[in-house]
């Protein structure tokens, strides 16, 4: 609805854009940075996705986009305050797949469209958080995410300078038909001292 203001009546967010505004705003919960098997992404922060709703500039970006066959999407990033944190999450309703036999919980992989989020700066790159489902009490870490469809790379301490964010696919999409997919990217302060 804040967005429908904002925008203009009948001009409605995605599904997966909603999903990705509750996830990329979401308070840390949990012992460890990022998503765990006992908390998910975290406690749902309204106030945050409105905020991030209204501003939408140089700082927090909502991208709506698509991503064809064989193509990579980059968006350049600038970060103009020393320590930040830069936060890309991604999300997509990826096309159905082939249910799994009936079992307790399969390790089937499921993905159709297998997107990939990635951040780089020159000849660095940060991936995604990856939890494994062998080891559920483990805390995330970070690596190439085969599993979801949701993705989201976080970088504590940023430097300031331009960064850029990339969205690219694995194998063939399905019918080789574009791919639709959410893309918020967002600069925090870090945390005061003692947090």
């Amino acid at each position: 609805q804040h967005w429908e203001n904002l925008n203009g009546t009948g001009n409605y967010l995605r599904a997966a854009t909603l999903k990705a505004l509750a996830i990329h705003t979401a308070d840390e919960a949990g012992p460890a940075p990022g998503p765990d098997y006992a908390f998910g992404w975290g406690l749902l922060n309204t106030l945050s996705a409105a905020e991030l709703i209204s501003a939408n500039d140089s700082e927090r970006m909502l991208i709506e986009d698509a991503l064809t066959e064989n193509v990579t999407d980059r968006f350049s990033f600038s970060v103009t305050s020393p320590d930040a944190i830069l936060t890309a999450t991604l999300v997509w309703a990826d096309p159905p797949g082939t249910p799994s036999a009936p079992s307790l919980n399969p390790t089937d992989l499921m993905l159709v469209n297998d997107l990939d989020l990635r951040i780089s700066r020159g000849e660095n790159s940060w991936m995604p958080w990856v939890l494994d489902p062998a080891n559920p009490q483990m805390a995330a870490t970070t690596g190439d995410n085969i599993r979801d469809n949701v993705e989201q790379v976080r970088i504590d301490d940023a430097d300031s300078c331009s960064y850029t964010v990339e969205v690219s696919h694995k194998g063939d999409l399905l019918d080789s038909q574009a791919q639709q997919y959410s893309l918020l990217i967002s600069v925090d302060s870090p945390p005061p001292s003692g947090e």
